[in-house]
């Protein structure tokens, strides 16, 4: 995106370009006075600073700070562009572009570099209980606004934002809906506003499994009262091989008594 900036004999161009990709700015010296030297100056504070010049007798000279960061790339006297190759937080902002020319001096336009970063979307819901939460959350440079179309009454919406160290930021917006029941099958509309430009993100609710606090305790005590009964049936198996294997047989019985009193008889 440009918006061409005409400020008295200069014509500039500012630019709205993604976070992180090539950025170039332009001047235009719309006068027949001759330049000398052209000179790109960042707009700080306490002053501007030097970034680059182009003059016939010294071509293009850009400063240390700016040495891998940029360059003239349109060289001329009469138009002049300068291109950051990866365009960062640190090069957003506004910059001068200076024609000194020969008997009035230097004139000079103004140019902006905004960078933008499109907006990451997650829209997602879940039932709990009798309550449904519907969370569309969205992530951009500057910052996205969000609002819903969804039917129905009982709704409330929490929004929070969360600025994040690389320039973005992320707004959650959740629906808190009572009656969850009547939105089973109805379609939500998550709308994220960016830059003036509207987007629709839908979902349809889906019922999925109802989950219920009694219930729940419900079905867990009920398998720990069946694992507790598999352990009782598998230890009194076990107890009973037991037995049955110390048992001594009653035929085995028989059969040394009467050994026992054939040995006596024979020493008899």
């Amino acid at each position: 995106m440009a918006t061409v900036v005409c400020t008295a004999q200069v014509v500039t161009q500012d630019e709205s370009k993604p976070l992180n990709t090539p950025a170039s700015l332009r001047c235009s010296l719309q006068s027949s006075l001759e330049a000398l030297i052209v000179t790109w100056q960042k707009k700080k504070d306490i002053s501007p600073e030097n970034m680059a010049t182009y003059s016939k007798k010294h071509g293009v000279v850009v400063q240390p700070p700016y040495m891998d960061r940029m360059n003239i790339t349109e060289v001329g006297l009469q138009k002049s562009a300068i291109t950051f190759w990866n365009a960062t937080l640190e090069d957003e902002g506004c910059y001068m572009c200076l024609f000194n020319t020969f008997g009035a001096g230097k004139i000079s336009g103004t140019t902006c570099l905004t960078l933008y970063v499109q907006p990451i979307v997650f829209l997602h819901h879940n039932f709990f209980e009798d309550q449904l939460n519907i969370t569309c959350s969205a992530t951009a440079r500057p910052a996205p606004v969000i609002s819903w179309k969804v039917a129905g009454s009982g709704i409330e919406n929490t929004t929070e934002s969360v600025l994040h160290p690389n320039g973005t930021t992320s707004v959650t917006s959740i629906l808190h809906v009572k009656d969850a029941k009547s939105q089973v099958g109805k379609e939500v509309i998550c709308q994220v506003l960016h830059l003036g430009d509207v987007a629709d993100y839908k979902e349809t609710l889906h019922k999925g499994v109802w989950f219920s606090i009694p219930l729940l305790l419900s079905f867990v005590s009920l398998a720990i009262l069946l694992v507790l009964i598999s352990i009782l049936f598998y230890w009194k198996r076990r107890r009973n091989q037991g037995r049955a294997f110390h048992k001594p047989d009653a035929h085995l019985r028989d059969c040394e008594i009467v050994q026992y009193d054939h040995s006596l008889n024979s020493t008899s």
